[in-house]
């Protein structure tokens, strides 16, 4: 039990800090990402600003001079560009490019010829209406430096609100794209290196937080454990005693005396059942306690439980039957399974109004698993109340229970029962209209 849940604690220790390092992650990721692109695009809006302030009569003369001089301007800025390439323009520098057209979108001077998809550039960069402060994006294809990411930044020129042209200058971030994207693969490395060393340090803590919790809860069961080995004996004097004095004393007790003794009977039969459900449960939390698994005929053991309870059934004007194939045969503790079905049992006739209907015990494989089923047609659970009916002393309607010899352990036993042969128990119902328990095991056997 402590086990499971120091693996569900380290897990959701483990979710938590995966989750928070993602968060973290992230947004360090987003928040540079976005320092870097802002300073790359405020640095290629500043290369258009200085243009215009700093060529500007340069680039008038360009926009209204001779298309003839195109050519001498291209090689010029093409040598120029290859010169600032070779000299690396420091390693805290953009490779910058520039584009200028005149007002028939004819190129006027540019430094991108030593791209090999110059063209292509060039006729979207000129279909390219820009905003103020806008950039815009753009990859190339270039077979010495490889695939180039740039971006690019614009302006257009008006004079006398006339436009003569635009300006467009951009830098190559291929470097810093790479640089970000190794810096992704970096932190998800080390997220998953941290993921690892945080499951292991929750695995570590959580057993050290639940250690004094487990020996805590050993004493307990001890203490259950003990005592219920204590009281059965004189449990069984006093019952045994009472027969005596039943079959000795009994035709000379008045009515009183008799059901004052039939009273102190029924009384010690229900401690004693409370007993040994306590020495149950005890046994099931001890981790040394192992199951007698062996292959047996599922339809021959129900078949005995239910003729066992049957009496009680008929004593209610219920009635009882059970639908099991003759071929389903199950590998699992036979004991235990018959207490779990006796349990199931007799609480579909405890809660089940006399000539209310019947108890119906059906049992199919699914799988490699096997279903067993007991329906009812009782007075139902309410929904709020399905899932706190199988923890230990819970009932539910404080007018049920003791009066009818119950404490509230037999469903808690069934769900160890069943979660000991790796299995599960759960109800459906509705008040009103019976319930139906099934039990689901993986101990099928061909």
């Amino acid at each position: 039990m402590f086990s499971r849940t120091r693996k569900r604690l380290t897990i959701y220790f483990s979710i938590l800090m995966f989750l928070y390092l993602l968060v973290f992650n992230v947004t360090g990721y987003v928040l540079l990402s976005a320092y870097v692109h802002g300073s790359q695009e405020r640095q290629v809006r500043m290369v258009v600003d200085n243009y215009l302030r700093d060529e500007r009569e340069e680039i008038d003369r360009l926009l209204e001079g001779d298309m003839g001089e195109k050519e001498e301007r291209r090689r010029r800025a093409e040598r120029e560009h290859e010169r600032d390439r070779r000299e690396g323009l420091g390693t805290g520098s953009l490779r910058q490019y520039y584009l200028v057209v005149n007002s028939r979108n004819q190129v006027v001077a540019e430094n991108l010829s030593s791209l090999e998809d110059s063209e292509e550039l060039i006729r979207k960069l000129t279909a390219w209406q820009p905003e103020r402060n806008e950039n815009r994006y753009f990859t190339v294809d270039n077979r010495r430096d490889g695939k180039m990411e740039l971006v690019f930044a614009g302006r257009r020129i008006f004079e006398d609100g006339r436009y003569k042209g635009a300006i467009y200058a951009g830098a190559d971030v291929s470097a810093q794209k790479a640089v970000l994207r190794q810096w992704m693969f970096v932190l998800g490395g080390l997220s998953a290196c941290f993921a690892v060393v945080s499951a292991w340090l929750g695995y570590v803590m959580s057993g050290r937080a639940m250690k004094p919790i487990a020996e805590s809860f050993e004493r307990q069961r001890r203490f259950v454990s003990d005592a219920s080995h204590e009281l059965r004996t004189p449990l069984s004097v006093i019952h045994a005693s009472l027969e005596v004095l039943e079959a000795e004393e009994g035709s000379k007790l008045g009515e009183l005396g008799r059901q004052i003794l039939e009273d102190l009977k029924e009384e010690t039969r229900r401690m004693s059942s409370l007993v040994t459900h306590l020495l149950s449960l005890a046994q099931g939390d001890s981790a040394e306690l192992s199951l007698n698994m062996e292959a047996f005929s599922l339809r021959d053991e129900i078949l005995k439980v239910v003729r066992q309870v049957k009496p009680l059934a008929q004593e209610k004007e219920l009635f009882l039957e059970a639908d099991i194939p003759s071929e389903l045969r199950v590998y699992a503790d036979k004991e235990r399974l018959r207490q779990l079905m006796l349990i199931l049992l007799d609480n579909a006739i405890q809660y089940t109004p006399r000539g209310g209907g019947g108890i119906t015990v059906a049992a199919l494989p699914d799988g490699r698993d096997v279903k067993l089923m007991v329906t009812d047609t009782g007075i139902g659970i309410p929904k709020e109340q399905q899932e706190e009916i199988f923890e230990r002393f819970y009932r539910g309607d404080p007018s049920r229970g003791r009066g009818a010899g119950q404490a509230g352990l037999g469903l808690s036993i069934a769900k160890w029962i069943a979660e000991a042969h790796g299995g599960r128990i759960s109800v459906q119902s509705s008040p009103g209209e019976g319930s139906t328990f099934t039990v689901r095991l993986p101990i099928l056997r061909g």
